[in-house]
């Protein structure tokens, strides 16, 4: 495991808190959609950022901060994680995840442990083939629904998200994922950024109007308790 970047403050990663957050490196996706491909391909031009710089920066702020947000690349498809948080809780801080949810059992370890407040997932398209295209490889669909099922339990504070992408989802592809997580705490549709996109092809296409996606939100209203519209819409 690498850590790959670090913000010291942000009020965006984490609502209503104040946060630092920690990006650590590779990914298990290839999302051809993807903003943050250096760092999900464990760039070896990005360098490393040791953990006792980290912890100085934590400790400084702690008074202050109100958490820590882990985000990748893919967050838990390293076991190190877990011995990560433990260090963060030392400091009496509480800690997000953001995950795609492929990695059920480090989520249901760090849950039953209480070494996380909150876990964010992303949820790419409709729960079928049409996944594996929004991932860029094949994928056991089961684990992303696992870990779908660990949140709706309700035994930690959560979100549901989906980037709407055009061509990866649409009307149709919201009404299925709204199906699967019914009755969900908060889903949050985020706008879709062509620049720096994985793939040439998508760094082409014109994201979603404003109006456009609050059809989608329109949809969602009536499925889950709250929904939000995150970034900044044409």
């Amino acid at each position: 495991m690498r850590i790959l970047g670090f913000i010291e403050s942000s009020l965006v990663d984490w609502d209503g808190k104040l946060v630092s957050v920690i990006f650590l490196g590779a990914c298990n996706f290839k999302c051809p959609f993807c903003q943050n491909y250096p760092l999900a391909k464990d760039s070896k031009n990005l360098k490393e950022i040791e953990w006792k710089t980290i912890e100085k920066k934590l400790k400084d702020k702690s008074e202050w901060l109100d958490g820590v947000v882990i985000t990748g690349g893919e967050s838990c498809m390293h076991p190190e994680i877990i011995g990560l948080c433990h260090k963060i809780k030392q400091l009496g801080l509480k800690i997000k995840i953001d995950t795609n949810g492929y990695y059920p059992y480090i989520l249901m370890k760090l849950v039953e442990n209480k070494l996380v407040d909150y876990i964010a997932m992303d949820i790419k398209t409709a729960l079928d083939k049409r996944y594996e295209r929004a991932c860029g490889r094949k994928l056991e669909i089961g684990l992303i629904n696992r870990t779908i099922k660990l949140l709706l339990a309700g035994k930690i504070d959560y979100e549901f998200r989906t980037t709407v992408v055009p061509g990866l989802v649409g009307e149709k592809e919201i009404n299925q994922i709204l199906k699967v997580i019914a009755g969900a705490r908060l889903y949050a549709l985020q706008q879709f950024v062509p620049e720096n996109a994985r793939s040439q092809i998508y760094r082409k296409k014109k994201p979603f109007s404003r109006a456009e996606t609050e059809k989608f939100f329109a949809l969602a209203k009536l499925c889950v308790k709250e929904v939000k519209l995150r970034g900044k819409f044409i």
